[in-house]
């Protein structure tokens, strides 16, 4: 059954009998029921409802053997991938296509949080745990207790804050910021990173306990250039959805764009794709797509990266090579150095060696 925790002592108020009592704590604990599974349909409609395994290639057929083997598991799943490679998407099918469907779903990208706030957000807090905590606040591990908690990015939680996490996977109890009681909870953790967490662990940035408990069940998702095949696939959903939430008829791409939109590296993989259409549809004045229509983030790249010398030594060769990947990949170390198949520090120092000035590349300042 379920593991009961010290959540409350109810004291029987003078002249409230047993059956009373009983239908005033059934009545409350049918609203905290209510209440969650509205959380839950309205985070459902929130979330694209996407199917994730969209595609006819052997990494997608792969993700989906393998997703729907766990999905019955109570254990923690680690969804890796790039951005906009569809980790939230998977996140979301899996909880609606689990046992814990009709409970709540809720979400939390960790990046760029800081300690106090991720607490808060996570933990929830008592009233007069800080200067501006006027009231007490329910956390969403609490908010999501029977249902799924989804953290996005992961690695970028806050080392005082892992253990705590770590606590919730082992015990199942939290404690609210500002509190001196635990509190129990059941939740599924999915999680998700675009970093290499044994990395993080080897820094001594992320917890090994903590790496170990999140990565019981890993499951990496594919980048878009890892299954070009599906590219057509896509482009008629995302075609097919753009259209109608533009009131207009099927839009189609003609085998220019097509091509174009096979031969590109999608930095921002299905994201990206995404977002590349729906402005398409935004520009285009028919129905029909050309790759006149099709604007990048760098609009001189078709996907291939073009050779602009032959000439030069060897030294020169590469810091070009090197800037052109790093251009193309929007400023990315990581995208960069893993297409160069060479370890970030090697990047970093190569950089360093030819001078090329670090944020080379970046389409958006930090």
């Amino acid at each position: 059954g379920k593991r009961l925790g010290k959540r409350h002592v109810l004291t029987q108020p003078q002249g409230v009998r047993g059956p009373a009592l009983h239908a005033v704590l059934l009545r409350t604990l049918t609203n905290r029921r209510y209440r969650q599974q509205s959380l839950a349909s309205i985070s459902r409609t929130k979330r694209e409802c996407v199917d994730p395994f969209l595609g006819n290639s052997p990494a997608i057929r792969r993700l989906e053997a393998l997703a729907k083997r766990v999905l019955n598991s109570e254990s923690p799943v680690l969804l890796q991938g790039e951005t906009g490679s569809g980790k939230g998407v998977l996140a979301n099918w899996m909880h609606r296509n689990g046992p814990r469907a009709e409970e709540a779903f809720l979400d939390l990208n960790c990046a760029g949080l800081s300690r106090e706030l991720l607490e808060s957000e996570l933990f929830g807090h008592a009233k007069g745990a800080f200067t501006s905590a006027v009231n007490a606040k329910q956390g969403l591990l609490e908010v999501a207790d029977r249902g799924t908690v989804f953290l996005d990015e992961i690695g970028d939680i806050d080392l005082q804050v892992q253990p705590k996490l770590l606590k919730v996977l082992e015990d199942r109890v939290f404690r609210r910021v500002g509190d001196v009681h635990d509190k129990a909870v059941d939740i599924r953790l999915i999680s998700a990173t675009h970093r290499e967490l044994l990395d993080l662990v080897q820094q001594q940035r992320f917890r090994e306990d903590l790496y170990y408990r999140v990565n019981t069940v890993p499951l990496r998702v594919p980048p878009l250039r890892e299954r070009t095949e599906d590219i057509p696939l896509l482009v008629q959903h995302f075609l097919s959805r753009s259209s109608q939430d533009c009131g207009r008829g099927e839009v189609v791409a003609d085998k220019s764009a097509m091509d174009r939109l096979q031969q590109y590296s999608w930095p921002g993989n299905i994201r990206e794709l995404r977002n590349v259409l729906e402005r398409a549809v935004l520009i285009a004045e028919h129905n029909h797509l050309t790759a006149h229509h099709l604007q990048f983030h760098n609009s001189t790249h078709t996907g291939q990266l073009p050779m602009r010398s032959v000439t030069g030594t060897l030294k020169q060769m590469e810091r070009a090579y090197i800037n052109l990947v790093l251009e193309d990949e929007g400023g990315s170390i990581e995208r960069s150095a893993r297409r160069l198949g060479i370890p970030r520090s090697s990047l970093y120092n190569k950089m360093k060696r030819f001078e090329i000035p670090p944020g080379t590349g970046r389409i958006d300042p930090d």
